[in-house]
Protein backbone atom coordinates (compact mmCIF):
# COMPACT_ATOMS: atom_id res chain seq x y z
CA UNK A 1 0.00 0.00 0.00
CA UNK A 2 2.78 2.45 0.95
CA UNK A 3 4.72 1.67 -2.24
CA UNK A 4 1.65 2.29 -4.42
CA UNK A 5 0.93 5.58 -2.60
CA UNK A 6 4.55 6.67 -3.03
CA UNK A 7 4.58 5.81 -6.73
CA UNK A 8 1.29 7.56 -7.47
CA UNK A 9 1.67 10.69 -5.36
CA UNK A 10 5.25 11.46 -4.49
CA UNK A 11 7.28 10.12 -7.40
CA UNK A 12 5.74 12.49 -9.98
CA UNK A 13 6.31 15.41 -7.58
CA UNK A 14 9.96 14.42 -7.09
CA UNK A 15 10.49 14.17 -10.83
CA UNK A 16 9.12 17.71 -11.26
CA UNK A 17 11.00 19.16 -8.30
CA UNK A 18 14.40 19.65 -10.01
CA UNK A 19 12.78 21.54 -12.86
CA UNK A 20 10.94 23.75 -10.38
CA UNK A 21 14.16 24.53 -8.51
CA UNK A 22 16.10 25.29 -11.72
CA UNK A 23 13.35 27.22 -13.47
CA UNK A 24 14.44 30.45 -15.08
CA UNK A 25 12.61 33.75 -14.84
CA UNK A 26 11.07 35.38 -17.91
CA UNK A 27 12.71 38.79 -18.04
CA UNK A 28 11.92 41.73 -20.33
CA UNK A 29 14.51 44.04 -21.86
CA UNK A 30 13.26 46.86 -19.67
CA UNK A 31 13.86 44.74 -16.55
CA UNK A 32 17.38 43.88 -17.68
CA UNK A 33 18.12 47.57 -18.26
CA UNK A 34 16.81 48.63 -14.86
CA UNK A 35 17.78 45.66 -12.69
CA UNK A 36 20.69 44.06 -14.56
CA UNK A 37 22.73 43.51 -11.37
CA UNK A 38 19.89 41.49 -9.87
CA UNK A 39 19.98 39.03 -12.80
CA UNK A 40 23.76 38.99 -13.33
CA UNK A 41 25.03 35.41 -13.46
CA UNK A 42 21.52 33.97 -13.16
CA UNK A 43 19.53 31.81 -15.53
CA UNK A 44 16.84 33.81 -17.30
CA UNK A 45 14.38 33.45 -20.15
CA UNK A 46 14.41 36.28 -22.69
CA UNK A 47 12.24 36.70 -25.75
CA UNK A 48 12.84 39.02 -28.70
CA UNK A 49 13.04 39.50 -32.44
CA UNK A 50 16.23 38.27 -34.12
CA UNK A 51 17.71 41.28 -35.93
CA UNK A 52 20.81 42.30 -37.87
CA UNK A 53 23.31 39.65 -38.90
CA UNK A 54 24.60 36.43 -37.39
CA UNK A 55 28.20 37.02 -36.41
CA UNK A 56 31.11 34.81 -35.50
CA UNK A 57 32.64 31.58 -36.61
CA UNK A 58 33.43 28.27 -35.07
CA UNK A 59 31.02 26.41 -32.83
CA UNK A 60 29.42 29.47 -31.20
CA UNK A 61 27.97 32.57 -32.81
CA UNK A 62 26.21 35.82 -31.95
CA UNK A 63 22.71 36.99 -32.78
CA UNK A 64 21.02 40.14 -31.50
CA UNK A 65 17.55 39.94 -29.98
CA UNK A 66 15.38 43.05 -29.76
CA UNK A 67 12.62 43.51 -27.21
CA UNK A 68 11.04 46.96 -27.32
CA UNK A 69 13.93 49.46 -27.35
CA UNK A 70 16.34 46.97 -25.76
CA UNK A 71 18.79 44.90 -27.84
CA UNK A 72 21.08 42.23 -26.41
CA UNK A 73 23.65 39.90 -27.94
CA UNK A 74 23.04 36.20 -27.44
CA UNK A 75 25.92 33.72 -27.63
CA UNK A 76 24.68 30.35 -28.90
CA UNK A 77 25.89 27.25 -30.66
CA UNK A 78 25.66 26.66 -34.41
CA UNK A 79 22.89 24.09 -34.05
CA UNK A 80 20.65 26.65 -32.35
CA UNK A 81 21.63 29.45 -34.76
CA UNK A 82 20.39 27.31 -37.65
CA UNK A 83 16.86 27.43 -36.16
CA UNK A 84 16.69 31.15 -37.01
CA UNK A 85 15.46 31.65 -40.57
CA UNK A 86 14.50 35.35 -40.65
CA UNK A 87 16.63 38.22 -39.33
CA UNK A 88 14.80 41.50 -38.89
CA UNK A 89 15.76 44.47 -41.06
CA UNK A 90 13.99 46.74 -43.53
CA UNK A 91 11.27 44.73 -45.25
CA UNK A 92 11.72 41.65 -43.03
CA UNK A 93 10.18 40.82 -39.66
CA UNK A 94 12.65 38.62 -37.79
CA UNK A 95 11.87 35.37 -35.97
CA UNK A 96 10.67 35.75 -32.39
CA UNK A 97 13.17 33.74 -30.37
CA UNK A 98 12.89 32.57 -26.75
CA UNK A 99 16.26 31.96 -25.12
CA UNK A 100 16.97 30.35 -21.79
CA UNK A 101 20.47 31.02 -20.56
CA UNK A 102 22.84 32.84 -18.25
CA UNK A 103 22.65 36.65 -18.25
CA UNK A 104 25.95 38.49 -17.89
CA UNK A 105 25.91 42.20 -17.17
CA UNK A 106 29.69 42.38 -17.75
CA UNK A 107 30.74 39.13 -19.39
CA UNK A 108 34.35 38.20 -18.58
CA UNK A 109 34.52 35.96 -21.64
CA UNK A 110 33.39 38.76 -24.00
CA UNK A 111 35.36 41.79 -22.78
CA UNK A 112 32.72 43.18 -20.43
CA UNK A 113 29.82 43.09 -22.88
CA UNK A 114 26.27 42.55 -21.65
CA UNK A 115 25.05 39.28 -23.09
CA UNK A 116 23.17 36.03 -22.63
CA UNK A 117 24.87 32.66 -23.01
CA UNK A 118 22.09 30.49 -24.43
CA UNK A 119 21.45 27.02 -23.08
CA UNK A 120 18.13 26.47 -24.82
CA UNK A 121 16.75 28.22 -27.92
CA UNK A 122 13.20 28.03 -29.26
CA UNK A 123 11.51 29.81 -32.16
CA UNK A 124 8.22 31.18 -30.83
CA UNK A 125 7.03 32.68 -34.12
CA UNK A 126 8.66 32.56 -37.52
CA UNK A 127 9.43 35.88 -39.16
CA UNK A 128 8.23 36.99 -42.56
CA UNK A 129 8.95 39.20 -45.53
CA UNK A 130 6.85 42.35 -45.31
CA UNK A 131 5.11 43.10 -48.57
CA UNK A 132 4.46 46.79 -49.09
CA UNK A 133 1.31 47.78 -50.91
CA UNK A 134 1.61 50.36 -53.64
CA UNK A 135 -0.58 53.39 -52.98
CA UNK A 136 -1.97 54.29 -56.42
CA UNK A 137 -3.27 57.66 -55.19
CA UNK A 138 0.31 58.67 -54.44
CA UNK A 139 1.48 57.37 -57.82
CA UNK A 140 -1.12 59.49 -59.64
CA UNK A 141 -0.32 62.52 -57.51
CA UNK A 142 3.41 62.22 -58.25
CA UNK A 143 2.70 61.88 -62.00
CA UNK A 144 0.46 64.98 -61.96
CA UNK A 145 3.05 66.98 -60.01
CA UNK A 146 5.84 65.85 -62.36
CA UNK A 147 3.81 66.86 -65.41
CA UNK A 148 2.95 70.23 -63.82
CA UNK A 149 6.62 70.86 -63.01
CA UNK A 150 7.60 70.01 -66.58
CA UNK A 151 4.99 72.45 -67.94
CA UNK A 152 6.31 75.24 -65.65
CA UNK A 153 9.90 74.60 -66.78
CA UNK A 154 8.92 74.72 -70.47
CA UNK A 155 6.86 77.90 -70.00
CA UNK A 156 9.66 79.65 -68.08
CA UNK A 157 12.21 78.72 -70.78
CA UNK A 158 9.93 80.05 -73.51
CA UNK A 159 9.45 83.36 -71.64
CA UNK A 160 13.21 83.60 -71.01
CA UNK A 161 13.88 83.10 -74.74
CA UNK A 162 11.36 85.81 -75.67
CA UNK A 163 12.98 88.27 -73.23
CA UNK A 164 16.46 87.63 -74.66
CA UNK A 165 15.30 88.35 -78.22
Amino acid sequence: MKKVLFKKLFLPFLLLFPSICNSATLVSGEMLQKYGKKYDGKKIVFEGEAIGDIMGRGENMWVNLKSGDFVIGVWMNKKDIKKITHLGRYGIKGDIVRVEGIFNQNCKMHYGETDIHAERVEIVREGEIIREKLNFNKVWLSLILSFTTLVFILVSRKSAQKESE
